[in-house]
């Protein structure tokens, strides 16, 4: 009879042990573990309990340190606030090169302002030739400082030559008129296509007449060129002012869009900050440890 107590004594106890829950392995001695914040092994390991599910993994907030129980809320709470985050530093990094950007557009276009006004004042004291003195030789060049004298002064060179052109074409049809009465239209006409051989004719009034050509060319051509001279000076001054008010208008656009920027920051700052701390309150309270 003793003998067959001592076999058995040993199944006995154990179907204890299992039935009191102390053998390593059960489920209930198991779950009791499993809380946000318990240690745990291998990493990335999975259990549900219940409806909640944990993954072995170091848990966002950090407390404690090293692999621990974490749940899929906290996990997915921690992805929002990384998301927000991301999103925050993303506007405070683009602002910061937006501004940055605008600020050294407008201080180009205010050194544009700067250098054409030094140009603009170089052209007050710059000497410019407005014409040439052919009564001395060599050839003197006639010169005056600053543009608005040289445009001044060939202003009044195309008004004398218009007038002394202008002379010489009414002396030339009054010559051709006094021929008129003894000559053929067709002489007329070819005098008037060559004026330097007419003037080898032994009728006066022939060689007025074609002096009178060559006269109102000759004024007719220095008012030609008299023109181009001072279209390319009023060039100056016009070219200056179109790009003084291009640079103008820049600054004038990028300081508005730097203003409506630096007005506008921090309500946009507030609201995209605030959804990053919502985020963050949200993933303290999801990773806290006993969940």
């Amino acid at each position: 009879m003793s003998m067959n107590f001592r076999k058995l004594a040993p199944a006995v106890v154990a179907a204890a042990l299992v039935l009191s829950g102390f053998v390593t392995g059960t489920t209930t001695a198991h779950a009791a573990t499993i809380k946000q914040g318990v240690k745990c092994s291998p990493v990335d390991a999975k259990k549900t309990v219940g409806t909640v599910k944990y993954t072995c993994t170091t848990n966002p907030v950090g407390t404690p340190a090293g692999n621990t129980w974490t749940t899929s809320d906290c996990i997915a709470a921690n992805g929002a606030y990384l998301s927000a985050k991301k999103e925050y530093d993303g506007f405070v990094a683009s602002q910061t090169s937006t501004l940055a950007a605008i600020k050294a557009s407008i201080e180009a276009s205010t050194h544009s302002i700067d250098v054409l006004n030094q140009q603009i004042a170089l052209t007050k004291t710059k000497e410019y030739i407005v014409g040439y003195d052919h009564t001395v030789k060599p050839t003197l060049a006639i010169k005056v400082v600053g543009i608005d004298a040289a445009i001044a002064a060939i202003t009044a060179h195309i008004n004398d030559i218009t007038t002394k052109r202008d002379n010489a074409g009414k002396q030339r049809d009054a010559s051709a008129a006094i021929l008129a009465a003894k000559y053929t239209a067709t002489q007329i006409a070819g005098w008037a296509a060559a004026p330097v051989s007419a003037l080898s004719n032994a009728d006066i009034n022939v060689q007025n007449y074609a002096n009178w050509i060559r006269a109102y060319s000759g004024y007719d051509g220095a008012l030609s060129s008299a023109q181009k001279d001072i279209a390319n000076l009023q060039k100056v001054p016009n070219n200056f002012s179109t790009k003084l008010t291009a640079a103008q208008a820049q600054v004038d656009s990028m300081t508005k869009r730097y203003d409506q920027a630096i007005a506008n920051q921090p309500s946009q700052s507030a609201t995209i900050k605030g959804a990053s701390t919502q985020a963050l309150s949200v993933r303290k309270s999801a990773c806290k440890a006993g969940l």
